[in-house]
């Protein structure tokens, strides 16, 4: 037979009501307790013997636990109620800092927000500001790139381009990394005075990636010319040179006259780029596939390992760009179409929360 929770209460408090103080001590009776409970609830059809048994399980597990039924007390609704304006009025409180303002263990609260509240704990995304100039800038960019890549045959001719540092020593967030010891076991990280780090250029388009192209010095526009532009474009088919668009970011090297007047010589109008006739806007990491896609996947792989030298780094990056095949770049050129319409639908500005 299962006992509800008013039937349990009241064996307790029977338990404890027909109990006698004989010689400085309290002597409680199981059968006095199982007789007034009969008495009680008369229509219910109970072994005795069974019943004596549940009565004692019943009064071990209240002195035990405080419990009259098996497993852990439900939590009220009004406990409920409380932690629910507490984390509404502040949403980034910490469970521990809940506890204590509450009163409530620590793994009630969890319990509770997770599965009475359905609330869960997400990390603030940080993006790149946006100046007000920017949002109009990047709608008339969208609204031109859907107009203009009507199908992927003109993606697979195009080429999206930037470069990004790596350094030897990697990166260690020192906010997300822990080590739980019983005691400080001061681990540390060092890093040199002036970091070895190598530069890294990539171009990407849908059915193909060129790179990478390396450097370690800082990026002036005749070596970008010189070191980057004409290696790449020497190795462009006829196709890609005649019909598709080459993109960049807004580098002061990208920029200059003489790199603009270099690529228009080799893509006529098809230049996508500041001090253009199609710009890309500035401050939009999130809408280039090296920045928001390519760059992160090949520092998530490349740093798995420690490597003592600029050359071991060099292979690994050689190494992880390799194994970017053509079903990757088909959807990472997919979340390109995915983000160029969310911008559109937030009017240019952050759409990162609804990806």
């Amino acid at each position: 037979m299962v006992y509800s929770v008013e039937q349990n209460t009241f064996i307790v408090m029977s338990y404890y009501r027909n109990g006698t103080f004989v010689d400085g001590a309290w002597l409680y009776s199981v059968a006095a307790c199982k007789q007034e409970y009969l008495a009680n609830y008369p229509d219910l059809e109970i072994q005795e013997t069974s019943l004596e048994a549940h009565i004692r399980d019943v009064i071990n597990r209240f002195v035990r636990t405080g419990n009259v039924n098996k497993g852990r007390p439900t939590v009220s609704e009004e406990v409920v109620d409380d932690l629910r304006e507490r984390l509404e009025q502040n949403p980034q409180t910490s469970l521990t800092r809940l506890s204590q303002q509450s009163g409530v263990p620590v793994t009630t609260c969890h319990k509770v927000v997770k599965k009475r509240l359905h609330m869960h704990p997400y990390k603030i995304t940080t993006v790149q500001q946006l100046l007000p100039i920017d949002p109009p800038r990047r709608v008339e960019y969208c609204n031109w790139f859907q107009n203009t890549f009507h199908d992927d045959g003109l993606l697979d001719l195009t080429f999206f381009s930037d470069e990004a540092w790596f350094h030897l020593s990697g990166y260690v967030n020192s906010q997300n990394f822990r080590i739980w010891s019983a005691e400080n076991p001061h681990v540390f990280v060092e890093t040199p005075l002036h970091p070895l780090k190598i530069g890294v250029w990539l171009a990407v388009s849908r059915r193909r990636i060129y790179g990478p192209i390396f450097f370690h010095d800082t990026m002036t526009g005749e070596r970008y010319r010189q070191q980057i532009l004409e290696p790449f474009i020497q190795q462009l088919d006829d196709e890609e040179l005649q019909l598709g668009y080459f993109q960049q970011d807004g580098a002061t090297a990208h920029t200059a006259r003489a790199t603009l007047e270099y690529l228009q010589q080799h893509y006529d109008d098809r230049v996508i780029s500041l001090g253009v006739q199609h710009a890309f806007p500035p401050r939009s990491p999130d809408l280039t596939p090296l920045d928001f896609s390519i760059f992160g996947y090949l520092k998530d792989k490349v740093f798995q390992r420690q490597m003592n030298n600029l050359a071991e780094l060099q292979h690994e990056i050689e190494r992880w760009v390799q194994s970017i095949d053509g079903r990757m770049l088909q959807n990472i050129f997919e979340s390109k179409k995915k983000r160029v319409n969310m911008c559109l639908e937030l009017n240019g500005e952050h759409f990162q929360h609804l990806l």
